[in-house]
């Protein structure tokens, strides 16, 4: 008899960071909620968010009302945390706002409905999940380095360390100034507008929505003497206000925060070509909902970016990592950066899934989401919210 989720636990969490800027916020804690959930069998499976009232409407406070009263009594109903032969997504909206980043703990917790066993999943399940036949054995997309200080002298730094690490794409954070944003810019493109030429490296920005509509189409313009290759949320906005946007521009866009759902990615179908995606995990719903917006990305020909959120422990690395060995290949990559980034992980030891060198990733070879979650760091970092049960 296959076993069920009894128990339901969720946690927030807390962890010092190496401190990181952009326009939308600048942190020194990465803090995050997680959900446990406990089988009959005694397996456990980990999830994570991290909730940005910025980008969603959700907060740490509505994260944990909205698993008790809306999502976990849905997944009880539906059996949806059940390991199956057909995996079914977790409801990303159950009601008239945003849950995204509620349903994304849940449903990375219960990512043993798709990778019980990696080794013996359903081809006909993963045809209609991922359209693909079986997992890929490799990651073949590299990882971006992420930019952003208002000190351009920190960035300096950080663009050698990158740099020295084998890292060819990168996102500069810009909207932390007028002075500091054209200094960063000027630092980062001297050192790589050699390598853009010879189509050795990459750089694209990410404005965060920090400037008004009026003048980004302008802004946007100036960018092309830098080498930048696209331009993600240079205003906040509708997916409609996105697409009036990338007609007066013409360097691709990226969105982000107007990116949430299958509604809004089907405005943006519009313009495939001038309108690139970036989809994240705890944004986008979680795995299965990620899942389908990158395929519907890929059938319609649209440049992929799959994302993280600052902060993000292993947990949400893990799964990311699961994503890619199931989903189309994606133009660039965020996230993996662990201890990078963090002071330190909720893994077993002193391990923190981190990119490799030239941000190289590596596939998980063990079943379910692939980490080993410590007892001991979750009772350093996190506190524990409350307990649901069926």
């Amino acid at each position: 008899m296959t076993p069920k989720c009894i128990q339901l636990d969720l946690y927030r969490t807390a962890i010092p960071m190496r401190g990181f800027d952009h326009a939308a916020a600048s942190r020194l804690l990465a803090e995050s909620i997680l959900v446990k959930l406990t089988y009959e069998d005694g397996f456990v499976g980990w999830g994570e968010t991290l909730p940005r009232e910025y980008v969603t409407g959700e907060t740490f406070d509505s994260v944990p009302e909205d698993i008790e009263r809306t999502i976990w009594p849905a997944c009880v109903k539906e059996d949806l945390l059940t390991p199956s032969v057909n995996p079914k997504p977790i409801p990303d909206k159950a009601s008239r706002r945003c849950l995204n980043a509620a349903a994304c703990a849940v449903d990375l917790a219960s990512l043993r409905r798709v990778f019980h066993d990696l080794h013996n999943i359903s081809p006909a399940v993963l045809q209609k999940l991922a359209h693909r036949a079986r997992p890929r054995t490799y990651i073949d997309t590299k990882v971006s380095g992420v930019l952003g200080s208002k000190d351009p002298a920190r960035t300096a730094r950080r663009f050698r360390l990158m740099r020295w690490f084998g890292l060819t794409d990168f996102k500069l954070k810009l909207g932390l100034g007028e002075g500091e944003d054209r200094e960063n810019l000027r630092l980062v493109h001297k050192k790589l507008r050699g390598a853009i030429k010879k189509g050795l490296a990459t750089l694209r920005v990410d404005v965060n929505g920090g400037w008004d509509e009026d003048s980004a189409p302008e802004r946007v313009e100036a960018l092309r003497e830098y080498d930048v290759c696209a331009v993600e949320q240079p205003v906040y906005g509708s997916a409609n206000k996105l697409v009036k946007l990338a007609k007066r521009c013409r360097l691709p866009l990226i969105a982000d925060e107007s990116l949430l759902t299958e509604r809004h990615a089907k405005i943006l179908l519009a313009e495939p070509e001038k309108i690139w995606w970036n989809l994240r995990l705890s944004k986008n719903g979680g795995f299965v909902p990620t899942l389908k917006l990158m395929n519907l990305a890929a059938q319609n020909h649209v440049n992929i970016i799959l994302g993280c959120m600052v902060g993000e422990s292993s947990i949400l690395s893990a799964a990311q990592r699961r994503l890619l060995q199931l989903a189309p290949v994606p133009r660039f990559v965020e996230g993996n950066y662990g201890k990078f980034l963090l002071t330190d992980d909720l893994l077993k030891g002193r391990k923190s899934l981190t990119f490799g060198y030239a941000g190289n990733l590596r596939t998980l070879k063990t079943d379910g989401l692939g980490v080993d979650v410590s007892d001991e760091k979750i009772a350093k970092y996190a506190i524990h919210i409350k307990t649901l049960t069926l």
